[in-house]
């Protein structure tokens, strides 16, 4: 009998997600490919309430007791992040539930978070947490005291059919996205007076408040604004660089923007925090720079622009590191492999 999974996803799922994914108008997201895996169903915002949109404790407690409701009738449950797995976990610590849970947990060590997890050990409520990064990993084991065979270390991912090289002229253009910890009043120094266009797509998704250094002004090559898939993508496609500038925490921040990137074939310049320098082989998939340093910034960024082929040999080194270990397909194998364990590679 095939094992019956649910997903707990925080945001809403309807025909139009789909048909932009279906059609190739935005990239394709996790939970899409493992309901398709393991044929599992999917509890979105739209299931919870009619004008759910933007995520927060109160929304996140009424998602987790529409997942407790239907927990008894899986065998495994996924909560797509620690917002919604901690009142999960609670719930079926009390309730007694025989279900599997995996938690995504994106950053554990914020000071909220921190006694709900302590209080979880011993595997009550959560049956395994994944992390993307090893800071996190680290930081599970030796300050939350999480034993460390209840969590997984799963590189994040990109798609990369939607987020591919694409046939078209690049110019003089630096790129950066992404607001999550970034450090974009230093990149703006960097690229002050420099003969390139700079945009800046400052937004995020998932975390539309999260903390970002900002420049007071803009000089005038620089231009900020929001962009979405599509309009990320075209930017990513006419830019010879690509800049991931990011604030150091003990946390991957950045890492969406830079596989997107690096999927697309394009020479990136990231900042050596956060376990960036693990994902980008300096000088060979890419150039890592001391975070803050504006002046090391501005020479990467000078080097790339004046040469053309060593930009085309990093960026074909990106992408295939993304088609080998960060691809959506490899990470929604491996996700599929802790809900169901020992299950048939069919099932998969």
């Amino acid at each position: 009998m095939r094992p019956r999974v649910l997903i707990l996803v925080s945001q809403r799922v309807d025909a139009a997600l789909r048909a932009a994914v279906a059609e190739g108008r935005r990239p394709e997201p996790e939970f899409l490919r493992l309901e398709r895996l393991l044929g599992a169903e999917l509890l979105d915002w739209s299931r919870v309430s009619s004008s759910a949109g933007r995520r927060g404790v109160r929304l996140s407690m009424a998602h987790a007791w529409h997942g407790l409701r239907r927990a008894r009738r899986f065998d495994a449950v996924l909560s797509d992040g620690e917002h919604v797995g901690i009142p999960m976990a609670i719930g079926l610590r009390a309730t007694r539930s025989q279900a599997r849970h995996v938690v995504i947990g994106h950053r554990l060590t914020t000071p909220a978070k921190r006694p709900f997890l302590r209080g979880l050990r011993g595997g009550r409520g959560m049956s395994r947490i994944v992390v993307h990064s090893d800071r996190q990993l680290e930081a599970a084991v030796g300050e939350l005291g999480i034993e460390r065979e209840r969590l997984r270390l799963l590189p994040y991912f990109a798609d990369t059919r939607f987020w591919r090289p694409l046939p078209v002229a690049e110019e003089r253009l630096v790129v950066a996205a992404g607001r999550e910890h970034r450090d974009y009043a230093t990149l703006v120094e960097a690229c002050a007076g420099l003969e390139a266009g700079v945009f800046l797509a400052v937004g995020s998704f998932h975390s539309p408040a999260a903390r970002a250094l900002l420049p007071r002004r803009l000089p005038p090559n620089v231009e900020a604004g929001f962009a979405a898939y599509e309009q990320l993508r075209d930017l990513y496609a006419r830019a010879a660089v690509v800049a991931v500038p990011v604030l150091p925490t003990d946390f991957q921040a950045g890492i969406t923007t830079l596989l997107e990137a690096m999927a697309m074939g394009k020479a990136v310049v990231v900042s050596g925090a956060n376990g960036h320098d693990r994902v980008v082989d300096h000088a060979r998939s890419g150039l890592v720079v001391p975070p803050g340093d504006a002046g090391a910034l501005r020479e990467a960024i000078d080097w790339l622009l004046a040469h053309p082929a060593e930009r085309a040999r990093l960026g074909a080194s990106a992408r295939q590191a993304v088609e080998e270990r960060y691809s959506l397909e490899l990470f929604a194998e491996r996700l599929a492999a802790e809900l169901v364990p020992g299950a048939p590679a069919a099932v998969r």
